[in-house]
């Protein structure tokens, strides 16, 4: 659950800012991208664990509005979900603080429970949120049954294991995150590159790096490729716009969309986005896309 505050300015360390204002928004970065990737027409189920405290009940909830099935999210007694502290300032930027809550729980036992998942879905979308030991066996489950792999590398982990990049097939770092896979600090198109080469030759198959309002940037069929962000849009909320860009990219995937409609289609989504406040209340439906996309 994202707890949100908005304000002008974000504070610096030590400092207390006063504001008017707080909301709660259904949230989560798997809950975000999986709603996204069932609004944009995905064929969704949810893999995760939930706590037994009213958090819990409302996320189901909103999921289950937006046809996720969550006949496969764990329920931990005496457990709470995973909450969201957001700050956001008067440009729509963010910073937040995050607890897992239930989730932190799950296990690779749970994963072997419900193998059937892996053996009947074509696309495993899966973000760093839970521990990562269990997001590397995902992978490697998801391999096993030929699965199309998205990882999103968030929170960035401190250390990717040799065997995980040549069977992801996506990974969608922002730009800190690239930093902290890469060591690459991304400040100009040239570092962009130089990111998205060492992340080819640790042998991810296609890095596509999420670059805030300056769009999209990949290395696809051996040149670089930029995306440019919505012109004439007025950005108020950020929260979620790398989660939709990944849940419309699953989705568009799964369409047999040809990658670089798909990451066009998915940009263009992640932009919307940022117009509406919060997380799932923020994610557009495929009318609206399309819509812009036609202008």
């Amino acid at each position: 659950m994202d707890l949100v505050m908005k304000m002008d300015n974000l504070p610096i360390l030590g400092e207390t800012i006063v504001t008017d204002n707080f909301e709660t928004y259904p949230g989560g970065k798997g809950g975000n991208q999986a709603v996204t990737a069932s609004k944009l027409g995905g064929n969704v189920q949810f893999l995760g664990k939930l706590g037994d405290d009213n958090y819990s009940d409302q996320l189901i909830f909103e999921l289950e509005k937006q046809n996720v099935d969550t006949s496969k999210i764990i329920r931990k007694k005496n457990s709470n979900a995973g909450i969201a502290m957001i700050r956001v300032d008067k440009n729509g930027d963010n910073s937040i603080s995050f607890t897992p809550g239930a989730n932190n729980d799950l296990s690779i036992a749970d994963l072997k429970k419900n193998e059937d998942l892996f053996v009947k879905s074509d696309i495993l979308l899966i973000t760093m949120e839970i521990n990562n030991d269990i997001v590397y066996e995902a992978i490697r489950i998801a391999n096993k049954y030929n699965m199309y792999v998205i990882l999103d590398p968030a929170p960035a982990p401190n250390a990717i294991p040799n065997d995980i990049p040549e069977k992801v097939n996506i990974i969608t770092p922002n730009e800190s995150e690239a930093e902290n896979i890469t060591g690459i600090n991304i400040k100009t198109k040239e570092n962009a590159l130089d990111s998205l080469k060492i992340l080819k030759e640790m042998g991810f198959n296609l890095p596509i790096i999420t670059w805030g309002k300056n769009g999209i940037i990949t290395y696809l069929d051996n040149s670089l490729k930029i995306i440019e962000s919505l012109e004439n849009i007025k950005a108020i909320d950020s929260t979620a716009a790398g989660d939709v860009f990944v849940g419309a990219l699953a989705a568009f995937i799964s369409k047999d969309k040809p990658i670089i409609e798909s990451i066009k289609l998915a940009n263009s989504a992640a932009g919307l986005s940022t117009t509406i406040e919060g997380a799932q209340t923020s994610i557009p439906l495929l009318s609206e896309l399309e819509s812009i996309m036609n202008k």
